[in-house]
């Protein structure tokens, strides 16, 4: 077996496992998370997966934020001052469509299965805990990613124009 197969022989099987799961192109993520450095290993997770980006503290600065529609996926902290992240979730989620359709994916350092039930009830699409493990990272921004959404036709928060036949 060459070194650019996989156990099972084939270069694509290898390539597949190298390159790991694809991002579309000009994604937005909003990171929120009252403590910086926090703040900066999820930006540099963002970067190597080819994700623009944007930071805030809080829920309620998140909850503004959110609000422009600019954003393809929200990475919510749960406790911050101010307003935690399920209270920001709830309120994300009250706005009209396509706003509310936004993915928001708890990141928590409390993530036993009770506290995963109660986020993903208060409208989280999915959980990663603290700390940051890149690859189950990737793999929950690139499912919230790849779900359809009311949304479709839109790229980096802004809708595509669609050519009109005459």
């Amino acid at each position: 077996m060459s070194s650019t197969e996989a156990a099972d022989g084939t270069p694509e099987s290898w390539l597949a496992a190298r390159t790991g799961p694809t991002f579309p192109l000009r994604a937005r993520v909003l990171i929120v998370d009252d403590l910086v450095d926090n703040r900066l290993m999820l930006g540099i997770c963002c970067d190597q997966f080819g994700l623009s980006h944007e930071c805030v503290e809080n829920g309620l600065e998140a909850v503004e934020t959110v609000r422009s529609g600019r954003f393809d996926v929200v990475l919510m902290d749960i406790f911050m001052p101010r307003m935690d992240g399920l209270a920001a979730t709830r309120a994300i989620r009250a706005f009209p469509a396509p706003i509310c359709e936004v993915p928001i994916i708890a990141v928590t350092p409390a993530a036993p299965p009770g506290m995963v039930a109660r986020y993903l009830a208060s409208g989280m699409t999915d959980v990663v805990p603290k700390p940051i493990n890149p690859a189950r990272l990737a793999e929950a921004l690139s499912a919230a990613l790849a779900k359809p959404r009311a949304t479709a036709g839109r790229v980096g928060g802004r809708r595509a124009k669609v050519a009109r036949r005459a």
